[in-house]
């Protein structure tokens, strides 16, 4: 019984990090697209048509800063320095 309370609560532990969490992380830029919008190449995958802030001047090649909220919405901060 008490090894299927503790599964439970890992269970329910991982789900609200993954839900909840805000995290950011660095992504390299492969397009520039019309509309305020950059896509992203990251360490699990391509991302496509993220928004990015408007003072971002980020171009294909840079690496980027990019922040993700607890609701999943994804931001492009701005290019890190060369």
């Amino acid at each position: 019984m008490t090894s299927k309370l503790a599964e439970a609560v890992q269970r329910a532990a991982e789900r609200a990090v993954t839900q909840l969490g805000a995290s950011w992380f660095l992504a390299t830029v492969t397009a520039v697209n019309a509309g305020g919008t950059l896509d992203i190449s990251t360490a699990t995958g391509p991302v496509s048509a993220v928004r990015r802030l408007k003072n971002c001047t980020a171009v294909v090649g840079d690496v980027v800063m990019v922040a993700v909220n607890s609701s999943g919405n994804w931001i492009v901060i701005d290019a890190t320095a060369s």
